[in-house]
């Protein structure tokens, strides 16, 4: 077993660059979301602040919610971190301190990305022009790495606490991106089917790199297919039961098939959702079903920690 210091470092590594990747296609959808509600003049941007859980640290720092406070907060606030910008620092920082684990190649890539976000203030004009072109850079560098890591990282238990970290984060953001778009529906039901019902879920589809696979395999955008393809589609390397059962492959290859409690739950999980179908998920509701979801991630991570990161844990030389 790696020593836990070093687990914990690759870990959180691959999740804060998944972690940053991700909040740049939460900016994306939610820019477009809002394009579409212009016609009412009434753009929401607090969906974007309460599904990450600190709508409470954002209103003591910027007060209204509106569409350059919650940028600035998302992208470059330092003091935040879940921000991009703190996120890939923290990543550069960590890569940092294992300059003779990390492949060269890599750790450049890593780096450069670590100051690819310049500092803005919130009083700064125009910083939010800036923003999708970041974001897009962003998710390019995140994928530029992730390809790095699968070409360069010997198949050791190194390279599977990296696939962990960065499969568990994109399954718990990608259903955080169903959430903003549960959010968008909320206040007018009788936009379900309509026209606009559609470009919210293209807009969905298109912050996931999905749309074109999507519109090849399934045609027409209905809210079941959209569902299957995100949510319980086997073969797509975005959708949740995909990435669970990537983490849950490198949990038993770290453990070399020996079975612990952050298996068990995550087996579970994955197993309830290949019993479902996508009427199973809108009838049971999206918001609760988004909501147990992301406590039994919560429960993996949870365990996770305790087994393999903690003081507790038991390890031996790298």
């Amino acid at each position: 077993m790696l020593l836990s210091r070093v687990a914990d470092n690759i870990f959180w590594m691959s999740r804060y660059i998944e972690r940053a990747s991700n909040t740049a296609r939460f900016l994306e959808v939610s820019y477009h979301l809002n394009l579409d509600q212009q016609s009412r003049d009434e753009e929401q941007w607090a969906p974007l602040v309460e599904i990450t859980g600190d709508m409470k640290l954002f209103k003591a720092r910027y007060g209204q919610p509106n569409r350059d406070n919650v940028m600035h907060f998302l992208m470059f606030n330092p003091e935040y971190p879940n921000s991009i910008a703190s996120g890939l620092r923290i990543a550069r920082t960590i890569a940092k301190g294992m300059r003779e684990t990390v492949p060269s190649e890599m750790f450049e890539r890593i780096n450069a990305l670590g100051k690819l976000v310049p500092s803005a203030t919130k009083e700064k004009a125009f910083f939010h022009k800036r923003v999708f072109e970041l974001c897009r850079e962003v998710k390019q560098e995140a994928i530029m790495i992730s390809g790095m890591a699968s070409e360069l990282i010997e198949r050791g238990q190194g390279y599977h606490f990296w696939r962990l970290g960065q499969f568990l984060e994109r399954a718990d953001k990608t259903s955080r991106l169903l959430h903003v778009k549960y959010f968008y529906l909320l206040p007018h039901l009788t936009d379900v089917g309509t026209p606009l019902d559609d470009l919210q879920w293209s807009a969905l589809l298109e912050s996931l790199d999905l749309k074109e696979t999507y519109i090849r395999t399934k045609g027409l955008i209905t809210p079941e297919n959209v569902i299957e393809m995100i949510v319980l589609d086997r073969g797509f390397p975005r959708s949740i039961l995909f990435c669970l059962k990537t983490a849950l492959d490198s949990l038993y290859r770290i453990t070399h098939d020996k079975p612990e409690q952050p298996h068990e739950i995550l087996a579970d999980l994955c197993d309830a959702l290949e019993g479902m179908s996508p009427k199973d998920i809108i009838d049971k509701g999206m918001n609760e079903f988004i909501d147990e979801l992301q406590l039994s991630i919560n429960e993996v991570n949870n365990a996770i920690h305790i087994q393999f990161i903690s003081p507790k844990a038991v390890t031996a030389g790298a």
